[in-house]
C-alpha cells in the first residue's frame, strides 16, 4: 500500500480544515479544489492519517501524467496490501475505444472485489486530463465499496463525471474558502515558525495573503530571515519565484500576457478587460482561467465578473512595470477610463495618477472637488491629491484649482494663492476652466469687492445652469452688493445662492447664503425672519458635521449674533468661542468674511460683557484691511464698534486676550505635534510658533501644554476632548 507523505504532516495542526473534510459523514468522492499552495496535500495527508480505513496514496507527476499508470499502480498496491484480487491482468497502453472496451472493465472488477471500505486518494490530479482518466474516476467512485472514499486533490478543472455524481449527492467539494488561512490559523503558524509579529502586523499578514497558505508561510520565513520587515510584497522573492513558476508557469505564455495586462483591475470583466488587451473574447478567457484555478475567482453566480488574487496582481503589475514601462501606464490609462465607467471615481483617480495623466487626473477630481468639499470631505480631496508634488499640480488646471480650494478650506492662504495664480496661467490652454479660476481669484479677494462683483456676474452668465458653482458666484456676489451698499440687490443675489445651492447639494455654500440673508434681517430688525434663517443654517451644520469646514466662519458668527438676539448668552458666548476658531484658521484666504466676522464678534463681545476680547479683535479687523475689503460698509462697522468700545473702560485680561494668531496656534496644542511642526503646519517660522505658545500660556496663566489645553477647553477656545 502506498501511504501519505510524511513530510507533509504535522506542520499545522487545522481542525477546521479537518472537520469539513469529514463533513457528516463518508462521501463517495472527497474533492479538493484550490489553486496551487494552499495546503491541498498537507490537508489529505492530515486527513488520510486519522483514518481508520486502509488509505492507498497515489501521487500525480506532470512527468508521468498518464491513467493507464494511475490504474497500474492502483491496482498493485490493492494486490500488495491485499484488499483485494485481480481477476485478470491489467492489457497494455491501449488507444481510447481499448480502454474502454478492455482497461476500464478490469479496473472495475479488481476494485469492487475489494473486501473492506477504503480510501484512495488521488493527489495533484489536475496534472490528468482527458476522455480515459474522466471515466477512470467515474469507474473509481462507483465501484469501490460501500463506506469508501475517493479523495481527489486538483488545482484544474475537476472531470466532468464528478459533476454528474455529484447531481447524484455523492461528492463533497472543498475549495479555497475552506482551505484558506483564517486569523488564529495565521497566529498559529507565525508562532510554529518561532516569528513574533505584532497584532497589527498580523492582521495586514493576513489581509494581504488573503489566507493562501504558501504566501502566509514564505511571508513568515521572510520576516523570520530578516529579509524584510513584512513589506507588502508579502514572501519576498520566494513568492515571486513561486508565482512565476507555479502559476505563470502552468499556463501559456499568451494567457500570462493576458493577465499582466489585466493585472491593475481590481474587477475583471469582459469589457474592462477587452479595453486593456485589444481582444473581443475575454470573458471566454476568463472563465478558461479560473477553471484552471489560476488564482482567480468569479464574483458573481453567473460568471461574468471575476477577481484576482492581490498578491497575483500586485506581482504581475509589477512584472508589467519592469518589462514594458509605457505599456504599464497605458494599462492604467485604460483602466482608468473603465474605472469612470463603472462609476468608481476613487479608483479612475488612482489609475490616472498612476499613468502620469495629469489633464486626465484633472478632468476627473475638479468636476467633485465642490461636492467633496462642500460635505465637509476635505479628506477625499486630500486622498486624491496625495503624492502629487506643487509642479504637477501647477501643469494642470483642474488640478491647480482643486488643490487651491482644498488649500482655501484648510486656510492656508499662501499655497491658495500661489495655486490660484497657476489656475490662472494654466486655464489659458483650457478655456472652459477660465470662470471658475476667475472665481477661485475672486473668492481670495485679491481684486476688490469691484473685481468680485465683475467675475461673478461673468460666471453666471456664461457657465450653465447646473454648474455645481453657480451658487457659489452668488453668494460671492451678494456679498459684494451688501458691502458696497446694495444690501437689496445683494439679498436677492443670496436667496438666488440658497435656492441653487440646495439644489445642487452643497451645504457649505446653502448656509454661507444664509447667513447673507440672516444679517440683513437682523440688521433691518426682523429678529423673526433672521431666527429663522439661523436656525435652518444651524441644521445644516449639524447635519452635515461643517464643524470641521474652515470656510464656514462667518455661519457660525451669524449663529453667534443670532444666539445673542435670542437672549441665550450662555450659548453665545460657545459659539463665538467656535466662531473665534474657525476665523483663526481660515487665515487671510477670504479677507472681507475675516474682516466682517472679526468686526462682528467685537459686537458680541460687547454684549457679553467682554470688552478685551473685543478690543483684541477689533485690532485685529484694523490689521486685516487692506485694499481688498475697501468698502464704505465695512468701515462704518469699524467706526460704529470703535465708538461702542472706546464706551467702555476695562483692564480685564486672560483668554479673553488672546490674538487670533495665537488662538490658531492653540488649536495644535492638543496634537502631538512638536512646535517645528506646528510651523510646518502653518507654514510660518519655528520662533514664531514658540513665542506664540509662551505668549498662549502666559495669558492663560499655565506653565505647560497640558495646563494651556485645559484651560483653553474651558474657556471654549478648544473643542471639548
Amino acid at each position: 500500500m502506498l501511504p501519505p507523505p510524511p513530510a507533509t504532516r504535522g506542520l499545522l495542526d487545522r481542525p477546521r480544515v479537518l472537520a469539513a473534510l469529514d463533513g457528516t459523514g463518508p462521501a463517495a468522492v472527497l474533492c479538493l479544489q484550490a489553486p496551487g499552495g494552499y495546503g491541498k496535500t498537507t490537508a489529505l495527508a492530515q486527513w488520510a492519517a486519522r483514518e481508520a480505513r486502509p488509505v492507498v496514496w497515489l501521487g500525480v507527476r506532470r512527468a508521468a501524467a498518464d491513467p493507464h499508470w494511475l490504474a497500474q499502480t492502483l491496482l498493485a498496491a490493492l494486490d500488495d496490501a491485499g484488499l483485494c484480487r485481480r481477476s485478470e491482468p491489467l492489457p497494455g497502453q491501449v488507444d481510447t475505444v481499448g480502454w474502454h472496451l478492455h482497461t476500464l472493465p478490469v479496473v472495475e472488477a479488481t476494485v469492487s472485489s475489494a473486501t473492506e471500505p477504503l480510501v484512495v486518494v488521488i493527489d495533484d490530479a489536475g496534472s490528468l486530463s482527458g476522455s480515459p482518466w474522466e471515466c477512470l474516476v467515474e469507474s473509481l467512485a462507483t465501484s469501490l465499496p460501500d463506506g469508501s472514499t475517493l479523495a481527489i486533490g486538483t488545482r484544474e478543472a475537476v472531470p466532468t463525471t464528478l459533476w454528474r455524481l455529484h447531481a447524484r449527492g455523492q461528492v463533497r467539494f472543498v475549495g479555497p474558502e475552506v482551505l484558506a488561512f483564517d486569523d488564529e490559523e495565521t497566529a498559529r503558524l507565525m508562532e510554529l515558525l518561532g516569528v513574533r509579529l505584532p497584532r497589527d502586523q498580523l492582521d495586514r499578514l493576513a489581509r494581504t495573503t488573503e489566507g493562501w497558505a504558501v504566501a502566509v508561510y514564505l511571508g513568515g520565513l521572510a520576516v523570520l530571515t530578516g529579509r524584510t520587515g513584512m513589506p507588502d510584497a508579502t514572501g519576498g522573492a520566494g513568492l515571486e519565484e513561486y508565482l512565476r513558476t507555479e502559476i505563470l508557469g502552468r499556463m501559456s505564455p499568451d494567457d500570462a500576457r493576458f493577465l499582466r495586462r489585466v493585472s491593475v483591475l481590481s474587477s475583471l470583466d469582459a469589457e474592462g478587460c477587452d479595453a486593456l488587451t485589444g481582444e473581443q473574447e475575454s470573458l471566454g478567457r476568463l472563465r478558461r482561467l479560473v477553471s484552471g484555478n489560476h488564482l482567480l475567482a468569479p464574483q458573481d453566480l453567473s460568471r461574468r465578473r471575476f477577481r484576482m488574487h492581490r498578491l497575483l496582481a500586485q506581482f504581475l503589475g509589477d512584472d508589467l512595470r519592469e518589462r514594458d514601462p509605457a505599456g504599464w501606464r497605458a494599462a492604467h490609462r485604460a483602466a482608468s477610463l473603465v474605472e469612470e465607467r463603472r462609476g468608481d471615481l476613487d479608483g479612475a483617480v488612482l489609475h490616472a495618477k498612476l499613468a502620469g495623466d495629469d489633464d486626465r487626473l484633472g478632468d476627473l477630481v475638479w468636476p467633485h472637488v465642490v461636492a467633496e468639499l462642500g460635505h465637509g470631505r476635505r479628506a477625499v480631496v486630500a486622498r486624491w491629491l496625495a503624492g502629487l508634488d506643487e509642479e504637477r499640480l501647477r501643469g494642470s488646471c483642474g488640478l491647480a484649482l482643486s488643490a487651491a480650494w482644498a488649500a482655501i478650506q484648510s486656510g492656508d492662504g499662501t499655497t491658495a494663492n500661489r495655486l490660484a495664480l497657476a489656475a490662472s496661467e494654466a486655464a489659458d490652454r483650457n478655456a472652459a476652466l477660465r470662470p471658475h479660476a476667475d472665481l477661485l481669484r475672486a473668492t481670495i479677494g485679491g481684486d476688490g469687492l469691484e473685481g468680485v462683483e465683475a467675475v461673478a456676474r461673468s460666471f453666471l452668465a456664461t457657465t450653465a445652469t447646473d454648474d455645481r458653482w453657480q451658487a457659489l458666484a452668488c453668494y460671492h456676489l451678494g456679498l459684494a452688493l451688501v458691502l458696497r451698499g446694495r444690501s437689496q440687490d445683494g439679498v436677492t443675489s443670496f436667496d438666488a445662492g440658497r435656492r441653487r445651492a440646495e439644489a445642487l447639494d452643497d451645504p457649505v455654500v446653502r448656509a454661507l447664503c444664509l447667513t447673507g440673508l440672516a444679517d440683513d434681517a437682523l440688521q433691518r430688525g426682523d429678529q423673526h425672519r433672521a431666527l429663522s434663517y439661523v436656525r435652518e443654517l444651524r441644521e445644516i451644520v449639524s447635519t452635515y458635521r461643517l464643524d470641521s469646514v474652515v470656510t464656514a466662519a462667518p455661519v457660525f458668527v451669524t449663529s453667534t449674533a443670532g444666539y445673542v438676539a435670542e437672549g441665550r448668552y450662555a450659548d453665545a458666548r460657545r459659539e463665538a468661542a467656535r466662531a473665534l476658531r474657525h476665523l483663526a484658521l481660515l487665515g487671510d484666504t477670504a479677507p472681507c468674511q475675516a474682516v466682517v466676522g472679526r468686526l462682528t464678534l467685537a459686537r458680541v463681545n460687547l454684549t457679553l460683557g467682554d470688552p478685551q476680547r473685543a478690543r483684541v479683535l477689533l485690532e485685529e479687523a484694523g490689521d486685516a484691511r487692506t485694499p481688498a475689503t475697501a468698502s464704505s460698509v465695512i468701515d462704518r462697522m469699524q467706526a460704529e464698534t470703535e465708538d461702542l468700545l472706546s464706551r467702555v473702560a476695562t483692564h480685564v485680561s486672560g483668554a479673553s486676550s488672546l490674538t487670533s494668531a495665537e488662538v490658531r496656534v492653540l488649536q495644535y496644542l492638543p496634537t502631538h505635534l512638536s512646535f517645528p511642526q506646528i510651523a510646518a503646519e502653518l507654514v510660518v517660522s519655528r520662533h514664531t510658533v514658540k513665542t506664540q505658545a509662551m505668549s498662549v500660556y502666559r495669558k492663560l496663566g499655565v506653565h505647560t501644554r497640558s495646563e494651556a489645553i485645559e484651560r483653553a477647553r474651558r474657556a471654549g477656545l478648544l473643542p471639548p476632548g
